[in-house]
């Protein structure tokens, strides 16, 4: 499904809706900053922020790149057509899981109960966007969040703990791995269902309003 297959009030709103993604995402990369300084200057953590810092710088230019990229696509017209701000959530949408990913494997890796984060773009993709698309970005989810678990327990990339806070050698506990794992994996699933079921739904509801005032107008 692509955003032409939308109802028509929704693929008005996505534009709005691009911008509001954005905005929320200035105040993501301004809690990492805030978090890293607190953990680090306040409770003492064992934590290189660098890492942390470069995460949220790049959170801050994403936003600007998507940002011209909306001001571009708008054009003339000073607003972005549905298909291209629909374009715009879905990268925006995957490249906050993978820079999700890359924050929680220097914040604890699978010891960090963060995790549920994930379900936020989950979330919107299920209400904004198609199932298609939802289901897409659950599987990239179980992807990057298994593989940097998997990765870890190989030691093909350094397991970066944070003591006092995370169990230091959970990432190698694999009865706490297998548990882990399953549960997010049942987590983000079930969150991909249920938001496109209730995105469906309401999606089906404006459509049938739509029509029958439509209908009452042609009378």
């Amino acid at each position: 499904m692509t955003a032409g297959d939308l109802p028509a009030l929704i693929r008005t709103e996505l534009p709005c809706q691009a911008w509001r993604v954005i905005y929320i995402r200035y105040l993501c990369a301004a809690a990492v900053l805030l978090g890293t300084i607190v953990l680090v200057h306040n409770m003492g953590a064992t934590l290189n922020p660098v890492p942390p810092y470069w995460i949220a710088g790049a959170l801050f230019a994403v936003n600007v790149l998507y940002s011209l990229h909306l001001v571009r696509a708008a054009g003339k017209t000073g607003r972005a057509s549905p298909d291209a701000a629909g374009r715009s959530l879905m990268l925006q949408l995957g490249s906050d899981l993978f820079l999700l990913t890359f924050l929680l494997h220097f914040f604890g890796g699978v010891s960090n109960p963060l995790m549920v984060l994930y379900v936020l773009p989950i979330l919107l993709s299920g209400f904004l966007q198609s199932g298609q698309a939802t289901f897409f970005l659950t599987a990239l989810t179980a992807v990057l969040y298994g593989g940097m678990a998997l990765l870890e327990y190989r030691r093909v990339i350094p397991h970066v703990p944070v003591p006092g806070l995370f169990p230091s050698t959970a990432y190698r506990n694999e009865p706490y791995l297998l548990l882990v794992l399953v549960a997010f994996g049942l987590g983000i699933t079930l969150t991909a269902v249920l938001s496109s079921m209730i995105g469906g739904r309401l999606r089906l509801s404006i459509s049938d309003t739509a029509a029958g005032i439509e209908e009452e107008l042609t009378r």
